[in-house]
């Protein structure tokens, strides 16, 4: 299981491209609990063979949002996408906000209400992934059953065009990804915590505005991905960073260097992000 997400990242001296296009820096987030990873890639164009190229080999689910880069990961035999429910929520919510209380936008926000009700019910209470399982399908497979019902009755009577339309044809168009969580209580309702963890390389793009060369481009996935991955298992970036940089020259194998892994890396050598100060 893994998720994808991407935001975009200039890259003023590439090869071949002018400094205004826009490239892609692609996070991944993967692996098995004592061993997960969130790893940042720049890709400059072919997106969806990238995307292909690199889950090549991968069986089982993906968390992706709808985006047509992951159009060709989607039609793979041995891939399911499920698909992100903040996008489709984030289509009727402004819809919402801007109509009366009787709405046709405001019943599709009740139903994503009620649906991030019961996940929210499955976090509080601490459900194994099982537990989960059996909510969903006991209360949450009837409300999107008659979610679904609702959309493909009202779509007949509304502009394909409006917003409304555009909204409610997303949803039926991307039903079976949006309702994949269903199916495993490993999944997520959405794509959220890889758009958590996209936000911290949006923040310092704010700063650093650009990237001058392909090369730097790649070091700043490299750096964030070791951060991120770093903090995700409760170490201390700088005091992670000071320690391999020490050990790093001393590496004469493969293994001494996955011996730097933050998973595998001798804590005693590195603060623990709760004691760092």
């Amino acid at each position: 299981m893994a998720a994808c997400d991407a935001t975009m990242l200039q890259v003023l001296q590439e090869p071949d491209r002018p400094a205004t296009r826009k490239s892609y820096v692609y996070c991944m987030r993967g692996g098995p609990p004592d061993k997960a990873v969130i790893l940042y890639d720049y890709n400059a164009q072919a997106h969806k063979r990238y995307l292909v190229d690199w889950f090549a080999g991968f069986q089982g689910m993906i968390h992706t949002d709808s985006d047509p880069f992951f159009d060709e990961l989607a039609a793979q035999p041995n891939i399911q996408l499920s698909y992100c429910n903040s996008h489709a929520r984030r289509k009727f919510e402004p819809i919402a906000k801007a109509t009366t209380p009787d709405g046709l936008a405001h019943y599709a926000m009740q139903i994503f209400q009620a649906l991030y009700k019961l996940e929210r019910q499955a976090k509080v209470q601490k459900f194994t992934s099982e537990q989960r399982h059996a909510l969903r399908q006991e209360k949450t497979k009837l409300l999107l059953q008659e979610f679904k019902q609702w959309l493909d009755s009202v779509y007949p009577t509304v502009l394909p065009k409006s917003p409304l339309g555009k909204a409610i044809a997303y949803t039926i168009n991307h039903w079976q990804g949006l309702i994949c969580f269903l199916h495993d209580g490993r999944l997520e309702v959405d794509n959220n915590l890889t758009e958590q963890q996209i936000k911290p390389f949006v923040m310092a793009r704010k700063n650093f505005l650009f990237a001058c060369s392909v090369k730097g481009a790649k070091a700043l996935c490299l750096h964030f991905s070791l951060i991120r991955t770093a903090k995700m298992h409760g170490l201390d970036p700088y005091r992670y960073y000071e320690a391999i940089l020490k050990a790093i020259p001393y590496c004469q194998t493969v293994e001494a260097y996955e011996q730097l892994l933050p998973w595998n890396i001798d804590v005693g050598k590195v603060v623990p992000l709760k004691q760092a100060v």
